[in-house]
């Protein structure tokens, strides 16, 4: 979907013939809104001079690995097994055998966010749905213990 959002752009840029009296270029996203922007910008690499405002509200840029409610775990386990949803098996880190081979590990290594003047990252601890850290890109403290998945060296 990142693609398809970024071939978007880039043909109304053109289209409207922007390409040279275009000011700023700036994002917002919700939800899932703002990891198909992140997964958007690497192939916007032409605009990245013009990049000004990044924005989300309730993103899961990192996922839904470490949701602590039980009763939405248990839920998203249940959708990914009934619907076989690819997305929620990316939110879920559980779309490749090795860690480092999911889409939103890989997506953290894409540049992107760095082009903005501005970037806002916005989570509520009182969002049951997107884990405040994972909304705010900080550190996931069941993360960095979890040996599974090589964060922590053993």
């Amino acid at each position: 979907m990142g693609v398809l959002l970024a071939e978007e752009i880039t043909d109304y840029i053109h289209e409207w013939e922007l390409g040279k009296t275009m000011g700023a270029l700036s994002f917002i996203g919700h939800s899932l809104g703002g990891v198909i922007i992140r997964a958007a910008l690497p192939h916007l690499k032409s605009f990245n001079q013009r990049m000004k405002t990044f924005i989300t509200f309730s993103t899961p840029h990192l996922g839904y690995m470490y949701i602590s409610n039980t009763i939405i775990n248990a839920g998203m386990w249940v959708l990914r097994r009934l619907s076989k949803s690819k997305c929620l098996e990316q939110l879920s880190m559980a779309d490749a055998g090795n860690f480092k081979e999911s889409f939103l590990y890989r997506l953290s290594l894409k540049e992107g966010l760095g082009w903005f003047k501005n970037v806002m990252l916005v989570g509520s601890y009182q969002d049951t749905y997107v884990p405040v850290e994972s909304a705010r890109l900080g550190l996931i403290h069941k993360a960095v213990e979890d040996t599974k998945y090589a964060l922590a060296e053993p």
